[in-house]
C-alpha cells in the first residue's frame, strides 16, 4: 500500500508539472515579444499534440495489460482503435490555423476526458486517484489552450 501511494505521488507530481508548459506557453505574449511570442504558440500546439498522443496511449496500455476476461474482445478492439485517434486528430490540427488548432486541441482534450469517463471510469478500468488526476489535468490544460487561442 505504501509503495502504491509513492507511485501515485510521482504520477501526480509529473502530471502537475506537465501543466507548466501549457500555461508558460499560453502566457508567452506576456513574457516574450515578436517572433518568440509567436513561436510560443507553435510550441504550445506541439506540446498539446504530444499530450493528446499520451492520453490516447493510455487506452492502448489498458487494452494490452488487462486480461481478456476483464475486457472482452469488443471493448479491447474499441480501446485499441480509439487509442490512435487523439494522435492522428492532433496531427491534423497542427496543419490548420493556430486559433482553430488551439481550440481543436482543447476540444479533443475534453472529448478524451468524456470518453475516459464513459469507457474507463464507469467500467472501473482505472483507479479513482487516476480519474481524479485526469479531471484536474484536463481542467488545467484546456483553459490554457482557450486562453492562448483568444490571445492571438
Amino acid at each position: 500500500m505504501k509503495n502504491s501511494l509513492a507511485v501515485n505521488r510521482v504520477a501526480i507530481a509529473g502530471g502537475v508539472l506537465g501543466l507548466v508548459p501549457f500555461w508558460g506557453l499560453a502566457l508567452a505574449p506576456w513574457w516574450a515579444e515578436g517572433a518568440l511570442a509567436a513561436a510560443g504558440r507553435g510550441y504550445l500546439l506541439n506540446y498539446a499534440a504530444l499530450i493528446l498522443t499520451f492520453v490516447g496511449a493510455i487506452w492502448w496500455g489498458i487494452a494490452v495489460s488487462l486480461p481478456q476476461a476483464a475486457l472482452g474482445a469488443g471493448k479491447r478492439s474499441i480501446l485499441f482503435a480509439w487509442s490512435l485517434c487523439p494522435c492522428l486528430l492532433a496531427w491534423f490540427l497542427l496543419m490548420i490555423n493556430a486559433q482553430a488548432a488551439l481550440l481543436g486541441m482543447a476540444g479533443l482534450l475534453l472529448l478524451q476526458l468524456l470518453l475516459d469517463f464513459m469507457l474507463l471510469w464507469r467500467a472501473q478500468l482505472i483507479p479513482r486517484w487516476f480519474w481524479n488526476l485526469r479531471i484536474a489535468l484536463s481542467l488545467g490544460a484546456v483553459p490554457a489552450l482557450v486562453f492562448a487561442a483568444f490571445s492571438l
